[in-house]
Order: structure tokens, then C-alpha cells, then sequence
């Protein structure tokens, strides 16, 4: 049984609203955002300091620089793993919500919107459908900037 399409947009987007609070609610509690930021404006800072170094050819201070680079990396991936955490976390969930959507919609080939912009490979060019994973993904991608700008989870 599927059900039409504008409940099945609806409920997909709805889903993707959801699921994006959930990992930015998950990002809150789960990473020490004070901590990253402050890692990653050191980390720039570095990176900034050492290509002024080697644009102005100063090799005593880029020697200097270089010393420190391998410190910098750690403080790099230490940044960057921060968020790994979430994906292990949230990861399987979202791949279960996922395969319950598609089965309460009819299938992940059906089609549950329709474009009036004919997209490349995104919408079917005979009809204007799209099928789950692309207005997922849409659905996700318009939503994600607002939950981060205000959940305050961006990595800037």
C-alpha cells in the first residue's frame, strides 16, 4: 500500500527535518564544540602563518613553523574526528528510519514528488517525478544550514 504523493513529500520531509535535529541535538551533546572551534581557528592561524612564511621566503621562520606542523596535523584530526562520533552514533538509526519511510511510501523507485524544474538525473524527464532518495536528499540539504545556524553546531 502507498500512499499519495503530497502526504508522501510531507512525511519524507518531515523525516529529514527530524532526522537533521536529531544529529545536530546528537552534535550538541556528543562533541565539545568550544573545544573544536578553538582547535580549528589555531589550526587556520598556523596555516595562514606558514604560506606568509613561504610567500615572503622567510626560511627561518618557515623552519620554525614546519617544527610545529606535525602538532598541528594531531590538532587537525582531533578536530575532525570530534564529528565521527555523531556519524557512529546516529548512523545505523538513520538507515532504519530510512528503510521504514521507504516502505510506508510505496518504495524507494516510487515516485513521491513532482518537479515543475527539470533537474538532470535527479527528475524523470518524461514525467517530472522523483523518487525517494532525491527529494530525501533535497528535503535534507534545505533544512541542514537553518539546524546548524540554529542549534549552533556549525563547524565555523
Amino acid at each position: 500500500m502507498s500512499i499519495s504523493i503530497p502526504d508522501s513529500t510531507l512525511i519524507i520531509t518531515s523525516t529529514a527535518i527530524f532526522l537533521g535535529f536529531m544529529s545536530n541535538v546528537a552534535t550538541r551533546f556528543l562533541v565539545d564544540l568550544k573545544r573544536e572551534r578553538r582547535m580549528r581557528a589555531e589550526v587556520a592561524a598556523f596555516d595562514k602563518e606558514l604560506k606568509k612564511a613561504v610567500a615572503d621566503k622567510d626560511k627561518e621562520k618557515e623552519e620554525k613553523l614546519k617544527k610545529k606542523k606535525t602538532q598541528m596535523d594531531q590538532m587537525r584530526l582531533k578536530a575532525s574526528t570530534g564529528r565521527f562520533k555523531v556519524v557512529l552514533v546516529t548512523w545505523l538509526p538513520f538507515i532504519a528510519v530510512y528503510y521504514l519511510m521507504a516502505n510506508f511510501v510505496g518504495g524507494f523507485q516510487e515516485a513521491v514528488a513532482f518537479s515543475p524544474i527539470p533537474i538532470p538525473v535527479i527528475v524523470n524527464a518524461t514525467n517530472g517525478s522523483m523518487v525517494l532518495i532525491y527529494w530525501y536528499f533535497l528535503s535534507s540539504l534545505s533544512f541542514s544550514t537553518l539546524m546548524t545556524k540554529l542549534l549552533g553546531t556549525s563547524q565555523t
